[in-house]
């Protein structure tokens, strides 16, 4: 932002600050409100619109995934037990043992994962917010650059002004 940290207002540290404090839906109703008011504001709730979008569409596909998984590898246990064993040897339920290990592999894989996303998630968002309060200009990586484009597709005019 071209505006240096003494010209902006404390509202508009605030705004951009709690739009990514707070996740998507604040974000966008902050974004919708102070759009016109100021680039400092629409550009940070844009980009926390975007990032919040995105980690939560990704976070719901890996909660999904471990979930179906579990049930699949639930009902080959089931298969697997009541089924395949008892037919092949009753006194033996290796089968059930080795289906549920890998049930469990993928559980831990699965969720383990998920903690990874949601701390890393965190811990990127409390740096946004530390840097929206303190009114300096912080992008996440690949989204600040897509949000500065979409920005100056939609106004017209770079967001830094």
């Amino acid at each position: 932002m071209e505006k240096q940290n003494e010209a902006l207002k404390p509202d508009e540290k605030a705004l951009a600050g709690f739009a990514y404090l707070l996740g998507l839906i604040p974000a966008i109703i902050i974004l919708f409100l102070k759009k016109d008011d100021s680039p400092y504001v629409r550009f940070h709730a844009l980009q926390a619109v975007l990032f919040s979008g995105i980690v939560s569409f990704l976070g719901t596909f890996l909660l999904a995934v471990p979930i179906i998984l579990s049930i699949l590898t639930a009902a080959s246990a089931f298969v697997g037990t009541n089924v395949i064993a008892d037919a092949i040897r009753p006194e033996t339920p290796v089968i059930y043992l080795a289906v549920s290990i890998i049930t469990v592999m993928i559980n831990l894989v699965g969720f383990s994962l998920m903690a990874s996303i949601i701390c890393g998630r965190l811990l990127v968002n409390l740096i946004a917010v530390a840097s929206a309060f303190a009114g300096k200009d912080w992008r996440y990586p690949l989204i600040g650059n897509w949000t500065e484009k979409l920005l100056t597709k939609k106004w017209g005019a770079s967001p830094r002004n």
